[in-house]
């Protein structure tokens, strides 16, 4: 029907037409079901499906002309596209037994012929229904059974989102309604369209890409990678040519510090009690102790694989590629950085270089299969190389807090002596007591080992007044306590204080309220004061730990009374002449 401009009804054409009958209710309530028990990678993927759900009912699903399958009960209708392949997957299970080729012309090794797949036989194998008595291909038909079982379900259908209103719901409709509930989607992953440099892809205005333009351009490996990189949710993944052409850079950048790094760790191998340098890759002893900073790189190598392995599993590939490539990148750089002045490990070298590998295969499989076999020396192929087995079961949270605070406190003495020079400046003045950055220069590291008893106080007062049970603080009584105990007279910032703590409890549990270190933070400091007096020029960098014997001077002792455990404070001045 359709309604002309002067608002006439028109009738096109008047034709039978059959329907599925989307909506109704008990087969509604089996897909929403089906739905609530599947992951969909998103919620927004989610969302767009229950609101299908709401709306469609009645589907026209047969036409007279195109490509199809016939209506099996009306031969003069094909079914439309749409409606048609909804469970074509589990056609795969068991494809490689029927046929050789592609037309089915050259059967398979069950030497099953088309004949001898109607619908009784399809029954078996897809259903489990029995077979006619004396049925000529029952042992075959019994080995397609248990290939379906073994393949099916579906684990993952990976669609366009613009499918989610017709297709893949009429996928998800029809499984529930031809098969048991242990035969339903596991998942449905969707994505949007891809763009190119931020904007749509046309041929007319010459913002097109092809693969095979892609490949010779930018190389398989270094597209793969920017594909990866273009994202992972429902929106439009942006391939950008300013990636692709950085990840060349990047990709042979790290093949020649990996090939440096194996020319070193075979010099290693072959005297462990000497130090090995190859260009700008410096190992210290294999027989060296591990020191903090080199437990820390171990602890980050081992998480970062777990994050890795876990987005992977979720098909994330951009979360793959960022924990897998660019944070591991990241903290071999640190690494590097922090160990200048005594080597890397050589053990941790060749850990760090094994899992990169592995991780980049799936991404990067040619560049990680020359690594693999021509640099490292394997025999067999990195496609053959397990994923790590010697992972924990979870990270080590105490030595990942000492990586961060290690870093923390590199930061905190840039901010620290940037903020003197900020204020040399604005004095304009100069006195001899005054910071002179471009002088010779030495700091003081304060480290409290206790928090101060007012923060105890007031933790306390929050730990009585908490009910694990509801997450819920007793606010009323928490300001009773405060005022009662004389903290808040004593302290203004008590109740900013508490407010932080609150926050924090409401985001990570009770443990907040235990607020003791997993490490010890002169320790992490001793491993990064080379690093601290080669990257920012001090001469010397000392660590006062409080309580202290030593006799601070003013300044010194200022400076140690603001010192919390976890955030140290910093005394920076000229080196004495």
């Amino acid at each position: 029907l359709v309604t002309s401009r002067s608002g006439d009804e028109c009738v096109v054409a008047l034709c039978d037409q059959w329907y599925f009958d989307y909506g109704e209710s008990e087969w509604r309530a089996l897909t929403e079901r089906c739905l609530a028990a599947m992951d969909t990678h998103g919620d927004e993927t989610r969302h767009q499906f229950e609101l299908t759900l709401g709306w469609l009912h009645q589907w026209a699903c047969v036409r007279t002309y195109g490509l199809g399958s016939r209506v099996p009960w009306d031969q003069t209708y094909l079914i439309e596209s749409l409606s048609d392949s909804t469970i074509y997957m589990s056609y795969y299970t068991v494809a490689h037994l029927l046929h050789r080729s592609l037309d089915g012309s050259v059967p398979g090794p069950l030497g099953i012929t088309p004949a001898d797949m109607d619908s009784a036989a399809w029954d078996y194998v897809l259903l489990g229904k029995p077979l006619p008595a004396g049925h000529s291909k029952s042992a075959e038909m019994d080995v397609l059974r248990r290939s379906f079982l073994y393949w099916y379900p579906v684990d993952i259908r990976s669609s366009g989102k613009d499918l989610i209103q017709n297709h893949l719901t009429f996928f998800l409709y029809i499984h529930t309604a031809l098969f048991p509930e242990s035969e339903w989607p596991r998942s449905v992953r969707t994505n949007g369209h891809l763009l190119l440099n931020g904007e749509k892809m046309s041929k007319s205005t010459g913002n097109s890409l092809t693969l095979r333009d892609a490949c010779i351009r930018y190389g398989a490996d270094a597209m793969r990678l920017t594909l990866a990189d273009a994202g992972d949710s429902i929106e439009d993944a942006n391939f950008e040519e300013t990636t692709a052409n950085a990840a060349i850079l990047r990709m042979y950048t790290l093949l020649e510090w990996v090939t440096d790094a194996y020319a070193a760790l075979a010099q290693s191998e072959a005297a462990p009690d000497a130090p090995t340098q190859v260009n700008d890759v410096i190992l210290r002893p294999a027989s060296a102790p591990l020191t903090a900073i080199d437990r820390v790189f171990d602890a980050e190598i081992d998480a970062l694989t777990l994050a890795t392995g876990a987005a992977y599993e979720a098909t994330m590939y951009r979360e793959a590629l960022k924990s897998g490539h660019y944070d591991f990148i990241n903290s071999r750089k640190w690494y590097i950085d922090t160990t200048a002045s005594i080597g890397m490990h050589p053990t941790l070298v060749r850990k760090w270089i094994t899992r990169q590998v592995i991780m980049l295969s799936p991404i990067t499989p040619h560049w990680s299969e020359h690594v693999w076999r021509t640099v490292m020396g394997n025999s067999t192929s990195v496609l053959r190389a397990r994923w790590p087995q010697d992972l924990p079961s979870e990270p080590n949270h105490a030595l990942i807090a000492a990586g961060e605070y290690a870093r923390s406190v590199v930061h905190s003495v840039r901010d620290a002596e940037a903020g003197l020079q900020k204020r040399a400046k604005k004095k304009g003045s100069a006195k001899a007591d005054e910071f002179n950055p471009a002088a010779p220069k030495t700091i003081d590291i304060f480290v409290a080992n206790k928090f101060p008893e007012w923060q105890e106080n007031v933790i306390a007062v929050l730990k009585d007044n908490y009910d694990s049970t509801s997450g819920k603080f007793d606010d009323k009584q928490i300001i009773a306590s405060l005022n009662q105990k004389g903290i808040m007279k004593q302290n203004k910032k008590a109740m900013p204080f508490a407010q932080e703590i609150k926050k924090r409890v409401a985001l990570a549990g009770p443990s907040v309220f235990d607020r003791a270190l997993a490490f010890k933070e002169s320790d992490i400091i001793a491993d990064i004061i080379p690093f601290i007096k080669n990257s920012m020029g001090y001469e010397s960098v000392t660590i006062i730990e409080q309580p202290t014997t030593v006799e601070l001077t003013d300044a010194q002792t200022k400076a140690l009374e603001i010192a919390v455990p976890g955030e140290p404070s910093f005394l920076i001045a000229n080196a004495q002449q």
